[in-house]
């Protein structure tokens, strides 16, 4: 076993990924895989992805939109995806890299609903909700991605996009996710990131903008989410295909049975962009877990989706191809025991799989329905306490100490050792939110739980943060866009 160390903001794994299946397993999967694939097909509801697919040899049916996809189509598409990305940031340095051995982290994607800050109760999310995570993501160090997490509720329906892509311009110099449902929609986030990037060709250059596209599961790829699909490969700006299998119900209840289904699905669109851009940079994506069978509920929280993500960056490995995956969410819908222990279950794993790009690492409650501001705060300190681990334990002269502890000698004690001021803060994990007083001085001081601390937290970021100046020109080009948009949208 090797070292994991940090580099920059992001999480470098020099350790044997932690794996559930062996490789004859793995091919299996594959093997089932390319069975499901050829003989069974999957349902693409857009008649020009229905040619594409007919032009380079697979088996179409038009009548149903079925595709069935021979082996050597699957083979020649994985060959031709990146096997390292960079996600280009409006500020360089916080470009965020996506290969072999690098864990990154983004927040939530676009809930409905908000646990309000000052009331604690749920609420519909809004603009300044949004614009306040942006912020917060903006802030945390450990965070790679700008996103504001929730859906921006306040305005109308087919502008929420441009509100989405105009506020994370203006409000972090991380990489910036997009929409993609349609192809109007993809156009305006890519038209708006182009004014960013210096036009097009720049764009084209250099990959400022990253979308998720979601089959219907089973096996089906829908018409909006294949147009903005398209719209994001003509430029060369990194797409996402993950899929949402709910073990039970949108695939088999065994977790074998819904790993090949989410595989054939993902795979499926893989081959789609490699044919009509190859080398598009793409993620293998999975989101993919159980359905309750008491309550019907999808389980984000549930032990089962950290087994899949194990397994899912297993073959995505095996593939060579960058992976995504969306652990750090609760089925508690408040912030309690049961949020902690979901939270930190799936996402250590998924940490320790050697997942690329993990999104959902912060702020998610009531199966990824809602975001809980303060849970965003204690999910980071968890991250924290993730990095102490994968920082790993120095072995030199210097740590482990050997004249010093002679120096010191039986019954001394370290505290005012040179030494230790040098070494305790890189060596210790020091938390900011969670409490570590005595009883006494913790019922003195403040009688404080850990939603209060985080709330208050919350609250100083907000009034303190200045994010990275956006160019005055660039805004103006930025806010006359939006305002065309909302024009035409509105008549």
């Amino acid at each position: 076993m090797g070292s994991i160390i940090v580099e920059g903001f992001m999480l470098k794994l020099n350790i044997s990924r932690f794996e559930l299946l062996s490789r004859d397993d793995l091919y299996r999967i594959n093997n089932s895989t390319l069975k499901i694939l050829e003989e069974t097909g999957v349902v693409f509801k857009h008649k020009n992805a229905l040619k594409i697919f007919d032009e380079f040899g697979a088996k179409v049916d038009y009548k149903t939109g079925r595709v069935f996809i021979p082996h050597h189509l699957i083979d020649e598409a994985l060959k031709k995806v990146p096997k390292r990305i960079v996600w280009y940031a409006r500020v360089d340095e916080k470009s965020m890299k996506i290969e072999d051995g690098i864990v990154n982290f983004g927040g939530m994607r676009t809930p409905a609903f908000i646990y309000d800050l000052e009331t604690g109760f749920r609420r519909r999310s809004t603009k300044t909700d949004f614009e306040n995570i942006v912020k917060i993501m903006d802030y945390l160090e450990l965070i790679d991605e700008g996103y504001g997490s929730v859906h921006i509720g306040d305005v109308p329906e087919n502008l929420s996009h441009l509100y989405a892509i105009l506020i994370q311009i203006k409000n972090t110099g991380k990489p910036i996710w997009g929409r993609v449902r349609g192809g109007n929609v993809a156009r305006d986030c890519l038209n708006m990131i182009s004014m960013v990037a210096g036009g097009r060709e720049e764009l084209m250059k250099k990959p400022m903008i990253a979308c998720s596209i979601n089959p219907t599961s089973p096996l089906q790829w829908d018409v909006k989410m294949i147009e903005g699909m398209m719209e994001y490969v003509k430029l060369n700006q990194i797409v996402i295909p993950s899929s949402e299998v709910m073990s039970g119900a949108t695939g088999p209840v065994t977790l074998a049975g819904t790993i090949v289904q989410q595989n054939a699905e993902i795979l499926s669109m893989i081959v789609l962009i490699q044919i009509i851009n190859p080398g598009n940079p793409v993620l293998y994506g999975t989101v993919s877990t159980a359905m309750d069978m008491k309550t019907a509920n999808t389980r984000t929280g549930g032990p089962e989706l950290g087994i899949m993500h194990i397994i899912s960056a297993q073959l995505a490995r095996m593939y060579g191809i960058p992976s995504r995956g969306a652990a750090g969410c609760t089925d508690s819908k408040i912030l309690d025991v049961q949020a902690g222990y979901e939270a930190a279950f799936n996402l250590l794993l998924a940490v320790l799989s050697g997942f690329n790009f993990i999104t959902y690492a912060l702020g998610g409650v009531e199966s990824s329905l809602s975001v809980c501001y303060e849970k965003i705060l204690t999910d980071y300190e968890f991250l924290n306490m993730i990095k102490r681990l994968v920082d790993g334990v120095e072995v030199s002269d210097d740590t482990l100490a050997i004249d010093l502890i002679n120096k010191v000698g039986p019954g001394g004690h370290f505290l005012a050792q040179k030494h230790t001021r040098e070494y305790h803060r890189r060596e210790h994990f020091i938390p900011k939110i969670f409490n570590t007083q005595s009883y006494d001085r913790w019922f003195k001081s403040e009688f404080r739980d850990i939603r209060d601390r985080a709330r208050e937290e919350v609250k100083r970021i907000l009034k303190e943060h200045e994010p990275p100046p956006i160019d005055k020109t660039l805004e103006k080009e930025l806010m006359d866009y939006l305002k065309k948009m909302e024009e035409a949208y509105c008549k």
